[in-house]
């Protein structure tokens, strides 16, 4: 190969390995735009397709017990069904843990009345984060004693913010300190938001 279609080909590597860091840092900086933290343990996630918002203040500092909780307030820009099964938190080993089902809370529901006892004096309004504040619904994914029906998909859209609880269940009985991420899925996007446990 002749020293100037060296060079070109240099060149022409170069440039490709410029513009696949420029591409991934430009990925990294909108996906950091997205996330926003609203305090020590609230975070927002807002992009074209979803805006969720979650807190965790109790279970922050207290997860050395089976269940984290998060409070979650979610809408989308078009109208979309959130399944249950879309809804995970994924570990800091990239494990993915599902939404708890209702058959286990039911099964542990003094501990979970405990627990969301405990949290209520540092609960957070995570819908005062959405201009349609006014027009919230249940996102029914629980019920505790007398609570109303339970359901496996809520829909919301750019005019309704759905909110509730969301439980997380550990497969080990406790969760570690660490880096964790829930995860929202829908057919127009995906949410990740960082949940931070000390």
């Amino acid at each position: 190969m002749s020293g100037n279609k060296l060079r070109t080909v240099r060149v022409w590597v170069l440039c490709c390995a410029g513009l696949a860091l420029a591409g991934a840092h430009l990925a990294a900086q909108q996906e950091f735009r997205s996330i926003k933290k609203l305090g020590q343990a609230a975070v927002q996630f807002k992009d074209k397709a979803t805006h969720v918002v979650a807190a965790y203040y109790y279970s922050q500092r207290n997860h050395d017990s089976r269940w984290l909780y998060v409070q979650a307030a979610l809408s989308t820009a078009r109208e979309t069904i959130i399944h249950r099964n879309e809804i995970v938190l994924r570990t800091p080993q990239g494990r993915e843990i599902p939404l708890a089902t209702q058959t286990r809370i039911g099964e542990d529901v003094k501990r979970v009345e405990q627990l969301l006892q405990n949290a209520s004096v540092q609960s957070h309004n995570v819908a005062s984060y959405f201009p349609q504040q006014d027009r919230v619904e249940d996102m029914q994914m629980f019920r505790l004693p007398f609570g109303p029906v339970v359901h496996n998909e809520f829909i919301v859209d750019r005019d309704r913010i759905a909110v509730g609880p969301l439980f997380f269940e550990s497969p080990t009985g406790a969760w570690e300190k660490g880096t964790y991420a829930l995860v929202v899925r829908h057919k127009n996007g995906t949410a990740e938001l960082p949940i931070n446990l000390e």
